[in-house]
Parts: C-alpha cells; structure tokens; sequence
C-alpha cells in the first residue's frame, strides 16, 4: 500500500486512518492538500496536465512531451534496507537514464541487507525493466500526472486561502 501523500510503500507501521495508511503523522497531516485535490473540477486538471505535458523537458530541455515516469531503488547494509520509488517529470530519454541509474544502484547496493535486501532488490530492478519499457501518456497525460496537476492546483488553492 502506498502512502497517499509521499506515494512511499507502507507495508508495517505507519499512521492508518480509515481505509488509508500513511507513512508517518507528518504525511498524514500534509494530506489536507490531497482533500483540497479532491474537489479541484476535472476540467482544470485535465488542461493544466495538458499543459504541462507540451511544457520542455526539465532535466534536458527538449521538447516533449514530458509525464509522469517511476523508477525504483533499494540499497541495504546489513539489517537496514530502504526502497523507494520516486516519479519523475521527465521526457522518456531522461527517464530512461533515470532508471537505468536506479537499476544499477539497486543491483549494487540492494542486496547487503538480510532478509529484505535479498527479498526487495530483484522486485525493484524488475520494476525498473517494466517501466523502462513502457511509455505511460502515450495517448495523452497520464494518472499520475493528472494527479500531479491537482496537487498543483490545491496547492495554489491553498496558498490564496492562506
């Protein structure tokens, strides 16, 4: 289960508030901005990720279009391990780079962690291989970042409140 406001995975622990866990108390409060979200109209969601989908690329500067692209990673030393997948705004070029170098942290730093490290690290680089090859928004923006787009406008929402 991922974390409503970070997007971290929660497997133990965390914060639960009726069908949602959070991560920790901190993201849980921050998830007023995900209430504002919620009521931001579809129509505006749809033309600000629009808009940000024709936007440059941040990380290259080329034109689009740009999207939400995941990569994951994982990195252990003995009994710690820490996972994560993080999503980028990014042409597919960057993305792939992107990718490609959490691929290779996870293959060389996922595994010195026993048990999780062993467990999680052929998880994520296979995670990284899948979204590598697929090209989300191919046929226009995609959930994430539409819903990256109504963050954006809660928060802007929220800012003019304040």
């Amino acid at each position: 289960m991922a974390c409503p406001t970070c997007g971290t995975s929660v497997l133990f622990g965390g914060v639960k508030v009726g069908n949602k866990r959070y991560c920790s108390k901190k993201c849980y409060e921050a998830d007023e901005i995900n209430r504002i979200a919620a009521q931001i109209p579809n129509e505006q969601v749809e033309q600000l990720a629009h808009e940000l989908r024709n936007e440059r690329c941040p990380k290259c500067k080329s034109h689009g279009p740009i999207d939400i692209h995941k990569s994951h990673s994982v990195y252990s030393f003995i009994i710690y391990t820490k996972y994560e997948t993080r999503g980028h705004l990014l042409c597919k070029k960057c993305a792939i780079k992107q990718q490609t170098i959490d691929l290779i942290t996870s293959l060389l730093l996922g595994w010195w962690g026993v048990p999780f490290g062993l467990i999680i690290t052929p998880i994520q680089i296979i995670r990284n291989v899948i979204s590598m090859s697929q090209n989300p928004g191919i046929n226009g923006p995609s959930d994430d970042l539409k819903q990256r787009a109504r963050l954006i406008l809660a928060s802007h929402a929220m800012a003019e409140t304040a």
